[in-house]
């Protein structure tokens, strides 16, 4: 059956939904410094609510597939178009912090998780090839896009509305996500096609490989599927991999989340704390699409750029801790956005590289589900050593050290993958001798 709805009109709608809901998880530092004067609690209290969202919606993202799989991309789509505007909407009534804590963090969250993971799986499986690692590269661009948008679009509506004004008219424009929806379900039979073909040549291509893999499953026994789905793809590169990744993510998350404020206490201006949105974000976007383009070119390492990136990262901080001018601060801020963009994106190629083909959804979801618990941490964990210290630099200082560390954890990944693939060429040496040998006797 061929597609109702044109395929770019269909990336359209997908590169819109999360521009719009994935994009305020990470711009939802320009809320801070509202929250605190509204509510007038400590800042870890406050920084919770972002760690919160962002915990949610990228460890949500396993569930999410899941579900997918089980209901199909149109209830899915439908469940995150109800559980964003409303999780917003309702924030309106909110008077106490701890009430958005269930409205924004745990329902929208929910829902914006549910909204980026469709969006992810329509545009893999209705392009194919280069194109469709292109349109990923872009759609996962397209939330720190956003980030040049949303502070000055959040400022802008909080001082003609005030906060909890701004809640309810966000909950109105996240409404627009229904015609993602309305396409999915035009489509679904379609959609399911594409699956199902997807999954054909899949089993196609194995078979032409070499035997199929030996892995015993146990119908129904979901626990004793999942250890050994663990058992067969866990191997020291992965964990090296999962867990630099996951501490560099949650390490930037938490300073994203309190940058106003970090801004505030340097002594700039609201107008400059704003820009400092923009800074970090082009470099953001620019850091996630880099990999991809390098990628095109031979001989270039994956491994390579996230130690790059941590390597930036930790620099970056440690010119916000010490510098003194905006200039430094801005070039701080810009490595800082160098840093998870470059994680981030690098993190999907990786895994490609550190896991089994079969494992490669697993292996992704768990990367993110790792980001999200340590990333719902943060918050609270940098809002308590600034209300205890009484300044930003020991934030700054262990963002620094976390960056350093996640770049050594990613060094340590790169040379146990060199080991691993010397010992696979050992071994298909030693096997090749031993068959010409047979083969002369």
């Amino acid at each position: 059956m061929a597609i109702r709805v044109n395929r770019g009109l269909m990336f359209v709608f997908c590169f819109l939904n999360n521009f719009m809901v994935f994009g305020i998880v990470f711009a939802f530092g320009a809320f801070f410094v509202e929250l605190l004067d509204k509510f007038q609690k400590d800042r870890a209290t406050t920084a919770t609510l972002q760690s919160l969202l962002v915990g949610v919606t990228l460890s949500f993202g396993v569930v999410s597939g899941a579900l997918i799989s089980k209901l199909g991309l149109p209830w899915v789509t439908l469940l995150s178009c109800i559980l964003v505007p409303l999780g917003f909407g309702v924030s309106f009534f909110a008077t106490r912090i701890e009430h958005l804590y269930i409205s924004i963090g745990i329902v929208s969250g929910v829902g914006i998780s549910m909204g980026h993971i469709s969006a992810v799986v329509i545009v893999g499986r209705i392009f194919t090839g280069k194109k469709r690692v292109l349109l990923l590269a872009v759609l996962n661009a397209s939330s720190s896009l956003s980030g040049l948008v949303y502070p000055y679009f959040i400022n802008w509506l909080m001082t003609l509305f005030e906060l909890s004004g701004t809640f309810l008219i966000l909950g109105a424009v996240y409404s627009n996500t229904f015609p993602l929806f309305i396409l999915c379900w035009m489509n679904r039979s379609t959609l399911k096609d594409f699956e199902l073909s997807s999954r054909n040549s899949k089993i196609k291509t194995n078979t032409k490989n070499e035997a199929p893999s030996p892995t015993i499953r146990h119908k129904g026994n979901f626990i004793i599927n999942g250890v050994q789905t663990l058992r067969e793809m866990v191997n020291t590169t992965y964990l090296l991999l999962l867990f630099a990744c996951a501490i560099s993510a949650a390490g930037i998350n938490g300073y994203t989340g309190m940058i106003l404020d970090i801004c505030r206490w340097k002594g700039f201006s609201k107008s400059r704390g704003l820009f400092t949105f923009v800074i970090f974000n082009i470099a953001n976007v620019v850091s996630r699409l880099l990999p991809g383009v390098l990628k095109q070119k031979r001989g270039f390492n994956s491994f390579i750029y996230p130690i790059i990136s941590t390597i930036s990262g930790c620099v970056g901080q440690l010119l916000l801790y010490k510098g003194q001018s905006y200039i430094l601060y801005v070039l701080g801020t810009c490595l800082s956005g160098v840093a998870i963009g470059g994680v981030v994106s690098a993190q999907f190629i990786l895994v490609l590289k550190a896991v089994p083909r079969e494992f490669i959804p697993v292996g992704s979801g768990l990367l993110f589900t790792m980001s999200g618990v340590l990333s719902s941490t943060t918050g609270p964990i940098f809002g308590s050593l600034r209300d205890n210290f009484g300044t930003y630099g020991s934030v700054l200082l262990t963002v620094s050290v976390v960056e350093a560390i996640a770049a050594i954890f990613f060094v340590l990944a790169l040379v146990y993958r060199r080991i691993d693939n010397a010992k696979k060429q050992s071994e298909d040496t030693t096997e090749n001798s031993i068959e010409i040998i047979v083969t002369h006797l």
